[in-house]
């Protein structure tokens, strides 16, 4: 599917510009990752981090129990906000996502800084069900996250 770089809409082949916020269309629109790319990427990420944890474990005293319901608060979820806010706000891609040839990118298919980076992983390291579970009622045609949405990125094919 092609999508609008401006507002994010689907676009039909054979349009000349957006019919919802009258970009102009071209060749170069962004690909959209699906969710089984993304939901792979992620896999790879929380195995290669999860050993990185069992590694670290021994020499940690932190709870892992947080007394609200969708909040995840542990070393685990702690690393995988560092490895995502860094991998992706310098690179694009965690080693999951170019595993898989896929990037985080702005709307206009732009490089995210790391302030962005680290807003838009907030939700997969913390609140991932929650996170997920808004992205795909409120934004099915962007398959975004509730902080894709709010940081305005989208994961793209390589």
């Amino acid at each position: 599917m092609v999508y609008c770089k401006k507002c994010g809409r689907e676009l039909n082949e054979g349009e000349e510009y957006c019919p919802s916020c009258g970009a102009g269309v071209n060749q170069s629109e962004l690909m959209l990752a699906t969710w089984g790319e993304r939901f792979m990427a992620w896999i790879l990420d929380i195995i290669l981090v999860g050993i990185l944890a069992g590694i670290v474990r021994p020499f940690y005293f932190w709870s892992n129990h947080f007394p609200f319901p969708f909040i995840h608060l542990s070393i685990n979820s702690m690393l995988l906000f560092l490895y995502w806010a860094y991998l992706e706000g310098t690179q694009g891609q965690s080693l999951g996502k170019k595993a898989m040839r896929i990037k985080v990118v702005d709307l206009q298919g732009d490089d995210i800084d790391m302030g962005t980076s680290m807003y838009q992983a907030i939700g997969k390291a913390f609140l991932a069900p929650l996170d997920v579970l808004v992205g795909w009622l409120l934004y099915p045609n962007m398959q975004q996250r509730l902080f894709n949405n709010l940081s305005r990125t989208v994961v793209v094919k390589e």
